[in-house]
């Protein structure tokens, strides 16, 4: 019986922040951003491949993108996969809850085929096979990871010891970090800061469901476990100064999820730092249209990349990998590869795809042979070599 009267309390408080904020709204001007407006690929470029597959990743890679955002569940066996439901149902031709599948099993579902034939037998990516292509493909990305389910604070352990494995944990602040965490749930982004103080979090939102968030809202500001803020591009149209506030007090604000020019045009005028979109190509023609984003050298994007992550998928086959270790540069942005996986499976085959906005969707399939061929090339000589170096000492 209080949640009632506590409802009408948020909504009328929420009202009046709106409706007092209203001529200023109708008279606001063109606002700077705390940092470079950021292109933020919403489970990769998901209206042109399906979503968070590695189809979808690379596409976003081709699209120029600042960061690929990653919702993370939990397998039965803990290990953690890139998938927004908390069932398999929607984007795949299987039933039930991913966490009552083990990897091995998840592995054997279709991801792609719901979304078109083209992309048929599209396979799971675990978060830690996303890290390491993407980071192979360019040490300069950035990954902008949800927890979806805080499995009673036991994936938010997980994905902090996943982290401290890789060396991704220390990798720089909100502006520059390789990893950015973000939840609908502040009990997890504390959990986090609990187990890991220098990952960068956001908070994300609709409109104020509880007194605190409001407080939140209309202060700019909250608890020092969360960095920066990102609400639905809804509350921004309904309350533009909510930017405006959360940088008073250093926040950066973040928002979800656009895919129209025009909004998205309006919300870089408004200051914002960064718009989750399934249409990155879109966006990255609006933020290189006025300036205001990070540049193709701070991007650092190839202009090629071998589609399908030969090499990386299919290799994990636990919550230890086997994956990268990487290191931050110490004088700038990015990670470098500081330890190769020790076993590299055979990648899955990647179907040739047709032109979206001008990028080749699939990829070639004797490109990723040769891959394969340097790859096993390499390794070789790294064994001769230690050979060689054990018979200099013995």
């Amino acid at each position: 019986m209080i949640l009632r009267p506590l409802a009408s309390m948020k909504l009328l408080l929420w009202t009046t922040v709106v409706l007092a904020g209203t001529p200023a709204v109708l008279q606001a001007q063109v606002s700077s951003s705390l940092s470079p407006q950021l292109n933020i690929a919403h489970r990769g470029a998901s209206a042109y491949a399906p979503e968070h597959t590695f189809f979808a990743y690379d596409l976003a890679m081709r699209m120029d993108v600042d960061m690929l955002e990653c919702d993370l569940l939990l397998s039965r066996d803990e290990v953690p996969v890139c998938i927004h439901d908390t069932s398999v149902d929607r984007t795949s031709d299987g039933s039930g809850a991913v966490s009552d599948f083990t990897l091995a099993e998840l592995r054997e579902l279709d991801f792609g085929g719901w979304f078109s034939e083209e992309f048929a037998g599209a396979r799971i990516v675990p978060f830690e096979e996303q890290l390491d292509c993407y980071l192979r493909h360019n040490p300069q990305m950035r990954f902008h990871v949800e927890t979806k389910d805080s499995a009673g604070g036991r994936a938010e352990e997980v994905l902090v010891e996943l982290l401290q494995r890789k060396g991704l944990l220390d990798t720089g602040d909100v502006n520059d970090s390789s990893i950015l965490m973000q939840s609908f749930d502040a009990g997890s982004l504390q959990r986090i800061k609990q187990l890991a103080p220098s990952l960068p979090t956001a908070f994300l939102f609709a409109a104020p469901t509880t007194p605190e968030l409001a407080l939140w809202v209309l202060s700019g500001s909250g608890p020092d476990y969360i960095d920066a803020f990102a609400p639905n591009s809804a509350a921004i149209l309904l309350d533009p100064l909510i930017i405006q506030r959360f940088h008073a007090n250093g926040h950066h604000v973040h928002t979800w999820t656009v895919n129209d020019r025009a909004q998205m045009d309006y919300l870089l005028d408004l200051g914002i730092d960064g718009i989750f979109t399934n249409n990155p190509d879109l966006l990255r023609e609006a933020i290189d249209a006025r300036g205001s984003g990070t540049t193709a050298a701070t991007r650092n994007n190839p202009v090629e990349l071998v589609s399908g992550c030969p090499g990386v998928a299919g290799r994990v086959v636990s919550q230890h990998g086997p994956g990268d270790v990487w290191a931050a540069n110490a004088d700038g942005p990015g990670v470098y590869l500081l330890a190769e996986a020790e076993s590299v499976a055979q990648p899955e085959q990647a179907p040739v795809g047709r032109d979206v906005a001008g990028v080749r969707r699939g990829g070639g399939s004797l490109d990723g042979l040769l891959m394969i061929v340097l790859l096993g090339g390499l390794r070789l000589l790294t064994v001769l070599a230690r050979l060689r170096a054990r018979d200099d000492v013995g």
